[in-house]
């Protein structure tokens, strides 16, 4: 059914939209509106396109019912718009399809009829969901009106939807910063906890590294105190040089063990520094064999005195005093339960050898001074075929375990 329009009145619309000067402002898919006219007769769709003629609107046709539902499965439209009158389905019936569709339940519905005119029509339009009711002829300006209302009404629908949807946006960000801004407050206090807990243990640590400090340097004292009284010689020469060789042979123990942070030595490690000093004999004429063992500080600084004073001698008096003497050194772990740390000195001369007339501080430090450190026992023997001399003691005092 053709729409009744005065004349004058589009001719006006259409003269006033023809004569901007300005190129419409491209508009974004969140601006535009999505209207569907449906009417059976083609020049009635063309006639609402020019009323409603706007850059706002995007303007959708359908000359059947089935065509206007295909639409809308395919696309979303703020408003429809739909003749009363229509063969096969009316307006009535297309629109109480549209109510039961979920998607479509909300869409305004703007009724147009030359026909249905009685109040028992308005009432049954508004019932099949109508948000207004036309009668033909339309005035284009009522008609711009009221979708220009509706239009409005579902841009502020839609821009308050995309509110809600920042807005949760910005909810679950901010719990996600917030949720990290927990972990990173349980990270940095654990953090600092931890950091306190090392402070702490670190200047524990030091304590006990300034008494450990403290004791050794007492006990290194006491022991050149004790060297410096037993160093018996003719001359302050001869003093000085037998006063220094023994705390050189001290200070030799201690490099070894600071080399290894003062927990414990390998005794080949320990031997060979102390007869570093003899060259290529080492190897030549001064042998050494033994299992692995490590000796614990303290045990490391009275064997390195008593290698010293018995390296000493046999320059002197024994086996490296001529050309032909030899030394073997040996060490092991004896008993039925490995109870027990056993290490021999055993010399054999190439010129006889007596027992000295007295007893001096070499023979104190290879005897006495090994025995008391070590709570162990000595045995030193002068046979001539060279010196022999000999150290047991209980593992546990001499080796780390």
């Amino acid at each position: 059914m053709s729409i009744p329009v005065a004349t004058e009145t589009v001719a006006r619309e259409t003269v006033s939209g023809s004569s901007s000067s300005r190129e419409p402002t491209a508009l974004s898919a969140d601006e535009l509106i999505n209207i569907l006219i449906v009417d059976d007769e083609p020049k009635n769709l063309t006639v609402l396109e020019t009323v409603l003629d706007s850059p706002r609107y995007k303007l959708v046709r359908s000359e059947s019912a089935d065509q206007a539902l295909l639409a809308l499965l395919n696309e979303e439209f703020a408003i429809l718009i739909l003749d009363v009158r229509m063969p096969g389905v009316t307006g009535f019936e297309l629109a109480q399809m549209i109510r039961e569709r979920k998607k479509t339940a909300e869409v305004p519905i703007i009724f147009l009829t030359a026909y249905y005119n009685e109040d028992q029509h308005i009432i049954e339009g508004y019932d099949s969901g109508a948000v207004d009711y036309l009668h033909k002829p339309v005035n284009p300006a009522i008609l711009r009106s009221k979708v220009a209302v509706l239009a409005e009404l579902h841009l502020k629908q839609r821009q308050l939807e995309n509110a809600n949807r920042n807005l949760l946006a910005e909810i679950e960000e901010r719990r996600l910063v917030q949720e990290q801004l927990r972990e990173l407050n349980s990270t940095l206090e654990q953090r600092v906890m931890e950091r306190t807990e090392a402070h702490r243990e670190a200047e524990q640590q030091i304590r006990l590294l300034m008494n450990e400090v403290n004791h050794r340097s007492k006990n290194i004292l006491s022991v050149v105190m004790a060297v410096a009284q037993q160093t018996v010689a003719g001359s302050p020469e001869q003093f000085r040089q037998h006063f220094a060789s023994r705390v050189h042979a001290l200070a030799v123990s201690h490099d070894l063990l600071v080399r290894n942070q003062w927990k414990s030595v390998d005794i080949a490690d320990l031997v060979v520094e102390q007869l570093s000093h003899f060259g290529d004999l080492v190897g030549r004429r001064i042998l050494f064999v033994g299992q692995p063992l490590r000796l614990s500080a303290s045990a490391a600084q009275a064997l390195g005195m008593a290698l010293h004073e018995l390296s000493t001698n046999a320059v002197k008096h024994g086996a490296l005093s001529g050309e032909d003497g030899s030394i073997d050194i040996a060490w092991q772990i004896e008993g039925a339960d490995k109870e027990r740390f056993e290490i021999t000195w055993i010399e054999t001369s190439g010129v006889p050898i007596t027992a000295p007339k007295r007893r001096g501080f070499g023979t104190t430090v290879v005897t006495r001074m090994a025995q008391m450190s070590l709570d162990g026992e000595t045995q030193l023997d002068f046979p001539s075929s060279g010196l022999r001399w000999r150290l047991s003691c209980p593992a546990a005092n001499a080796l780390e375990v």
